[in-house]
């Protein structure tokens, strides 16, 4: 462990760099403040369907949810992030829509950190390092601070092919 200005840079038994801001700055407050804001909404609605008999509201809920997942992994995955397969322009249109639903950044910086992710796995480049914990992988990296080296990495991956779409191009300036 060595301490570097108000960073303390961490090893662990496979000698992977773990690096820490001890002045608070790394948390991304407003990201946990919305995390926090939304799951209150999501036991209010869950106490008020079950009092209130809503059958209507689970039946909503699971479409709306099914076209959130949807839009993340047909179309920002699939589609835009890997070109598994090409996608005329009104479908492109529901996907970015469904994939606005999910709340999950826009297009473009979704598939730059998830080829960055696939490029540089498991190290720091990579947006959610498992090695870095469980909790980090899945939710951690999305209430901190981006490493240095996903930002660097980012910058060098060539996603013209992302922003070259008007559709992309069109959530990203909204």
């Amino acid at each position: 462990m060595s301490q570097i200005n108000s960073y303390i840079v961490l090893y662990d038994k496979l000698n992977v760099r773990y690096i820490y801001n001890t002045s608070g700055r790394a948390i991304v407050w407003r990201n946990v403040f919305l995390f926090f804001v939304l799951n209150i909404f999501y036991l209010y609605s869950i106490y008020h369907s079950l009092v209130n008999k809503c059958w209507i509201t689970w039946i909503f809920a699971f479409w709306y949810g099914m076209a959130g997942g949807l839009g993340v992994t047909a179309g920002a995955h699939r589609l835009w992030s890997h070109r598994s397969y090409k996608a005329r322009l009104p479908f492109r249109i529901v996907l970015m829509i469904f994939h606005t639903i999910a709340g999950q950044n826009d297009l473009h910086e979704w598939c730059r950190d998830h080829r960055v992710h696939h490029k540089y796995a498991e190290t720091d480049a990579d947006p959610h390092n498992s090695r870095r914990g469980f909790f980090f992988a899945h939710v951690g990296w999305l209430l901190t601070r981006k490493h240095p080296d996903v930002i660097a990495k980012g910058k060098q991956l060539d996603c013209s092919d992302i922003l070259n779409d008007p559709v992309v191009k069109f959530q990203k300036k909204y």
